[in-house]
This record gives C-alpha cells, sequence and structure tokens, in this order.
C-alpha cells in the first residue's frame, strides 16, 4: 500500500478580468487563494467582489488571502485526521471564522477610509483533504466534485436575488442570529473525492448546466450541475501537465491563458472569471 507521501493534490487557479473590464480599462474584482498543506490538506478561496462598487477588487483581494490564512490555521488547530467534523460543527465553525473575516473587513476599510460596504465581495471556501471536503460560503458562484463514481455534483447552492445578478456579500446587513444562517450556507461531503472545481459566476454558464427552461413548470430552472465534458478534459490535461514536470508557475500561466481565451465562449465573457481546479493523484 502506499504511504500517504505518495498522495497529493494538483492543484491550479487564476482570476482574469471579463472582456468589459479589458474594454474599459478597469481592475478585476476576482480575487483567489489557495495552498496545499502536509498529508494532503489544503484551502481554496474564490472572493467575487461586487460588480457596482469601484474598490470592490480591494475587498475581494483582501478577503481571498485572509480567508486562505484563517482556514489554514483552523485545519492546524483541528487535525482532522480521522473524521471530519459534523454538519452542525462544520456549520458553527465557518460562521466564527466568517464574523472574524467581516470585523478583519471593516478594519481594513476603516484603514482605507472606506467603509466596509465599499470593499463588498461575496466568498467561497473549500477545505479539501484526503477525507472529503467542506465548503462554505456567502453569495453567488459554483464549487463542484468528482465522486469516487466519477460522477460530477455540485458541492454549493449559489444564492440567487429575486433579480438578475442579485446576490449577498460577506459585509451585506445579514449578520443578526435570525439571518445569519439563511445566508451562510455549508456543506460536508464525507467520501474521499478524485476532482474539484470552485469558480466565481463568470465562469458559470460554460462549466455548469444553470439555465435551462422546463416545459413542466413553464419557466428557467438551474439544475446546478457542473457539466463533465468541461471539466474531465481540464483534469486530463491538468495530469499530463504534472506528469511532464511542468512548473507550478508555468502551469498557472497556462491556466490563466486558458481562461482567457481558451474557447470562444470565455473569450468573450464579459464578467471576471476565476477557477480553481484540484486533482487528487497518486504517484507512480
Amino acid at each position: 500500500m502506499k504511504d500517504q507521501a505518495d498522495k497529493h493534490w494538483i492543484i491550479v487557479g487564476e482570476s482574469s478580468p471579463g472582456a468589459s473590464h479589458q474594454k474599459n480599462n478597469t481592475p478585476c474584482q476576482d480575487a483567489h487563494f489557495y495552498q496545499t498543506l502536509p498529508h494532503g490538506w489544503g484551502v481554496a478561496v474564490v472572493a467575487d467582489g461586487a460588480g457596482s462598487v469601484e474598490k470592490a477588487h480591494l475587498g475581494a483581494r483582501f478577503l481571498a488571502k485572509n480567508a486562505g490564512q484563517i482556514f489554514i490555521d483552523l485545519i492546524q488547530q483541528k487535525q482532522w485526521d480521522k473524521e471530519l467534523p459534523t454538519e452542525e460543527a462544520w456549520q458553527q465553525l465557518s460562521k466564527n471564522s466568517f464574523a472574524q473575516l467581516r470585523q478583519s473587513l471593516e478594519t481594513f476599510a476603516f484603514s482605507q477610509q472606506l467603509s466596509a460596504r465599499d470593499l463588498s465581495s461575496t466568498l467561497m471556501v473549500v477545505v479539501f483533504g484526503p477525507l472529503g471536503l467542506l465548503a462554505a460560503h456567502i453569495g453567488d458562484g459554483r464549487a463542484g466534485y468528482l465522486s469516487k463514481k466519477n460522477e460530477w455534483k455540485a458541492l454549493i447552492q449559489p444564492w440567487k436575488g429575486e433579480y438578475a445578478n442579485e446576490t449577498v456579500f460577506l459585509s451585506s446587513d445579514i449578520w443578526d442570529k435570525e439571518s445569519i444562517d439563511q445566508y451562510l450556507k455549508t456543506s460536508t461531503i464525507t467520501e474521499k473525492v478524485k476532482a474539484f472545481a470552485l469558480l466565481s459566476d463568470g465562469c458559470e454558464r460554460h462549466s455548469f448546466i444553470c439555465n435551462i427552461w422546463d416545459e413542466a413548470s413553464q419557466k428557467y430552472i438551474d439544475p446546478n450541475q457542473p457539466f463533465d465534458k468541461f471539466f474531465n478534459p481540464l483534469i486530463a490535461n491538468l495530469q499530463k501537465m504534472h506528469s511532464s514536470k511542468i512548473s507550478p508557475q508555468e502551469m498557472k500561466e497556462k491556466w490563466g491563458k486558458f481562461l482567457r481565451e481558451g474557447n470562444g465562449k470565455l473569450a468573450n465573457e464579459p464578467d471576471d472569471k476565476t477557477m480553481i481546479l484540484a486533482v487528487w493523484q497518486e504517484s507512480t
């Protein structure tokens, strides 16, 4: 039997400005973070700044970096070597961590002579490890995983408002005890997974089945289903780059190029695009 050291995650991610941001020469309002840790653990984060807020890119960058560190500290503190936390325990841990992040965001905003609303951003975190996945998020975005049975499944359900592009942010007025559990959503996958993906909503129409006409209800519905024909070739390509000894930095550069111009639909996407993809790998 292979030693645990022979098993690890191949992971890559990047944020790329959408076509409208490139045209208007405005900064990318998406941000991301990912880091692997010993024994097959790690953290991945995607933050998507509010398009209606000028300084949202600063909030997204702040949250991605600081969420990454908070959840790394949590992994090291809890040491889930044999068992993941229960759904109830994970919800409470996520709530505490997100509340800490919100307080830090307010402090950062004050230091920049801004308000937390000026830094509005969604936030999506995945703790990944050899035992499964732990996810937590506020707002929209998508995440999916490849099960042991080679089935792609949704990891989160994005929060969508009544109107197009309506969502909530970490800095929204949602933090009273009666409301927060309606907006901060968590999930636990207590099985070993083969891969997972985490992405901002700028990538969702190209990688998820998320807006189809339902004849029975006579309205559009959101199946929230990862598109295997999109993700499976990317997994194969990521594994090929890894086996070819391509450096993590070069892999990241190639990934960024794919998001910018990988296919016509992605290249012409007006919204900013972030995608993180990770594959569980056993060394040969």
